[in-house]
């Protein structure tokens, strides 16, 4: 059998020969754009803010922290538990880089992007979900603190996108192999 005539599919995609569809056209892939800016910027003012040396520290940072402990009564901004060092860690080393990397690749619409979306949504799925269950546990916090208003609605809702993307990425990701396995009927047959 030569080369050429390999039953192995050609899953590369050039993207000099097809043409890039505006993200405006992409809604889902907007939605994460958005997303991640606004990601991005979070971790960067807020979540990852106790890595910078004070002498670069803008004092606005201090306020928003303190601010922030006060109204939603966060633990883990002031005293966190054993686990919480080690996922701010994987913030720094892995959200971080991967959302600088998703931004313009959601922009050209890059065939990675379902797989760096599917480990993000994965990775962020568990950990947040640690997180609300640790949350849930603390007793000094009032039922508006830990509800949809407070804490509860804010790493609630963080895991409802990062589930709704996982879905969404596996189900690209699914699309891909059917077709790549000589038409095989893919199980999410529908966009969603």
């Amino acid at each position: 059998m030569s080369p050429s005539s390999s039953t192995t599919p050609n899953l590369a995609v050039s993207s000099s020969s097809s043409k890039v569809s505006p993200i405006w056209s992409r809604k889902k892939d907007l939605v994460y754009l958005v997303f991640f800016l606004v990601h991005g910027v979070v971790m960067l003012g807020f979540d990852l803010t106790h890595y910078y040396p004070a002498a670069v520290k803008p004092g606005w940072m201090t306020g928003v922290r303190t601010w922030y402990v006060a109204t939603y009564g966060d633990r883990f901004f002031y005293n966190p538990p054993s686990f919480f060092p080690l996922y701010s860690l994987l913030e720094l080393l892995f959200h971080l880089p991967l959302t600088l990397w998703l931004m313009p690749a959601l922009l050209r619409n890059d065939p990675r992007t379902p797989l760096a979306l599917l480990v993000f949504s994965l990775e962020t799925t568990v950990t947040t979900m640690t997180c609300l269950a640790e949350m849930w546990g603390w007793e000094e916090l009032s039922s508006a603190q830990r509800g949809w208003g407070g804490l509860g609605g804010m790493y609630g809702a963080y895991v409802v996108v990062a589930v709704f993307m996982g879905v969404d990425a596996w189900a690209r990701l699914e699309r891909v192999v059917a077709r790549a396995n000589g038409g095989v009927e893919p199980v999410a047959k529908k966009e969603l």
